[in-house]
Parts: structure tokens; C-alpha cells; sequence
């Protein structure tokens, strides 16, 4: 369990990759049998909007492999690290994905792990808002080397 803060708001910035650790309490154990979860949502009702999906890959999953493309969604998985040794859940979104939510984009995520021992119960960890930070520079314009 996250005892210090379970409630984050995510700014998420047009062009720029995005990360966030999300650190547990010495008091929660990550075992073999827990998995994770994290998306992106305009509301609970999975209601849906012009956005970001993979084309090949795996949701949750990073990949070297992985496309995106703007397509019509109800929900954004964001990839996920689990890293039991070090009690924390890293979750990324690249600029790759990112580009393709509308500037005025607003909604929810949240972070649920699931214990697939002892019934396979499910937690939700961390949620809060996401907005998008407008970017001027896009993906695919030129950009010139640095000098030395």
C-alpha cells in the first residue's frame, strides 16, 4: 500500500517522454503472484476519445518494437516496470504515444494491482488527474545536431 500519498495528478508534455515512479510503503510486499495495471480514461465509464494505441506490441508492455498511431480509444495503457527488489512501479508513456491525445485533453488514471494468490484480489493504489501540456515542436519536424 502507498500510505504517504495516494492521490497524484500527472502532467503529461506534448513531444517528451514520460516517466513517474510510484514508490510502496515499507509496510507492502511485491510478491511473484502480484501483476499491474495502469491507464489513462476521460471517465469511468470508458467513454471514447481520439488518443494514442499501439499497433504492434503488447499494452502494459515496452518494446523496442512498439507503434503508435492516433486512433479512437477508451482507454491509454501506460507501460510498466515492476520492480519487487526495490518496492516501487515504474510507468512510462512515450512522446511517440503521447503526441496523438488532443491538446485539450483531460481525464483520469490509476494504478491497480492484482494478487492473483489468495483469490486474486484487486488493490487500487495511486489515481488523479491527467491534463496535457501543449508542445510547440512536433516529432516528425527537423532537428539540428548540436555544435561543439
Amino acid at each position: 500500500m502507498i500510505s504517504a500519498n495516494q492521490y497524484q495528478d500527472l502532467e503529461l508534455q506534448q513531444n517528451s517522454d514520460f516517466s513517474a515512479t510510484i514508490e510502496f510503503d515499507d509496510t507492502h510486499t511485491m510478491s511473484s503472484t502480484m501483476s499491474y495495471s495502469a491507464v489513462i480514461v476521460t471517465d469511468y465509464d470508458h467513454t471514447s476519445f481520439t488518443g494514442p494505441e499501439k499497433t504492434t506490441g503488447t499494452d502494459g508492455t515496452a518494446s523496442g518494437s512498439d507503434v503508435w498511431e492516433s486512433g479512437t480509444v477508451t482507454k491509454v495503457h501506460f507501460d510498466i516496470v515492476a520492480d519487487r527488489s526495490s518496492n516501487h512501479v515504474i510507468i512510462t508513456l512515450p512522446a511517440e504515444a503521447i503526441q496523438y491525445f488532443a491538446d485539450d485533453f483531460e481525464g483520469y488514471w490509476d494504478l491497480v494491482e492484482k494478487d492473483s494468490a489468495g483469490g486474486g484480489a484487486y488493490i487500487r493504489q495511486i489515481q488523479g488527474d491527467v491534463v496535457i501540456s501543449k508542445g510547440a515542436v512536433q516529432l516528425d519536424m527537423e532537428f539540428t545536431d548540436s555544435v561543439e
